[in-house]
């Protein structure tokens, strides 16, 4: 079983090669990832002459799951090829397959390759407008997010098979920062300044969380003022699995859970409650090496948004002691 680390890893060289690889580098790897979870029941359909592959790339035979795969340089600004693409193929997929009887259409996806930076509207639009025309078959968008979540609930033993190469032992790695917190902290230092992505108002409940944790009114702040920064994470995690966000949550809890054996084992000496001595060791663990101004407001929006949306402190604690979730 692979551990925590190397499940990281993995997904860390996932996407690497997802955002590295562009038209038939990534066709190939969609392939590889269907016909490893799939078997035999994924058939990959390659051009046929001036017939071309029939708008259909890749067909799960028995689901009668149609996919056709679009992967350009850079896809905002090919959406509007992609949307063309997508109308365009399904007809020729309706028109080659749909017809035989033994095959058939009840689901066709369009694989486009965001790079990781959200699914677009407009393919989205277009996906409901077909729903609409044709509501015996089911429509989705398929990104990079869907593909990496599908890479990621595959046999380890077959990881290396669909990345090319052996997913390295994470003890020899002593210096590179490939945990889910690193990358979540890069984006939201790096992300543009945009009233969207931030909060105008606390979200509801939060002073009642804070309030019930018992934790100090400068403790309240750093969280409240986290908190207004969540709207980067959410978008973060919009274009990412759902095993970047089940392993960001695993981490912090996991940081959060040996916070609270060291207080226990160090209790104040100058009075401070318990609960803030929990949340200041809790804080400054997830700190990385020379963390700056910049970095601390990062990461305070990460506590933010697990303090409001997951409930990082202790559920099994009784209520109104420290630790205890609201």
């Amino acid at each position: 079983m692979a551990t925590n680390e190397e499940h990281a890893l993995a997904r860390l060289l996932f996407k690497c090669k997802a955002v590295l690889s562009n038209a038939k580098a990534f066709q190939d790897l969609f392939w590889d990832v269907m016909k490893a979870k799939h078997g035999q029941d994924f058939a990959t359909v390659a051009p046929q002459g001036k017939k071309g592959d029939g708008g259909n790339d890749g067909y799960h035979t028995i689901e009668k799951h149609y996919y056709q795969v679009f992967a350009p340089v850079n896809p905002r600004a090919k959406v509007p090829n992609a949307v063309a693409k997508l109308g365009k193929d399904f007809l020729k997929v309706m028109e080659q397959w749909g017809s035989t009887s033994a095959q058939g259409v009840l689901k066709f996806s369009f694989v486009f390759n965001d790079k990781y930076e959200g699914a677009p509207k407009d393919i989205e639009l277009k996906l409901d407008a077909l729903r609409k025309e044709h509501p015996g078959i089911s429509f989705a968008q398929y990104c990079c997010r869907d593909l990496e979540s599908d890479f990621m609930q595959l046999d380890p033993a077959k990881w290396d098979g669909v990345l090319g190469t052996p997913v390295p032992d994470p003890a020899r790695i002593v210096s590179l920062d490939y945990s889910v917190l690193g990358a979540v902290v890069l984006y939201i230092m790096s992300a543009d300044v945009a009233e969207s992505d931030s909060r105008l108002d606390l979200p509801p409940g939060l002073q009642e969380k804070i309030a019930l944790n018992g934790l100090s009114p400068a403790n309240a702040v750093l969280i409240s003022n986290g908190a207004l920064h969540t709207g980067h994470i959410e978008k973060y995690f919009k274009a990412n699995s759902v095993f970047a966000l089940a392993e960001l949550q695993r981490y912090v809890v996991g940081v959060y859970e040996a916070a609270k054996t060291a207080a226990a084992g160090n209790p104040p000496e100058d009075g401070t409650p318990m609960v803030d001595v929990v949340f200041r060791v809790f804080r400054f663990t997830l700190f990385p090496k020379n963390a700056t101004t910049a970095t601390v407001t990062a990461v305070d929006a990460v506590i933010g948004y697990f303090f409001e949306a997951c409930d990082v402190f202790d559920p099994n604690a009784a209520k109104g002691l420290p630790g205890a979730s609201p």
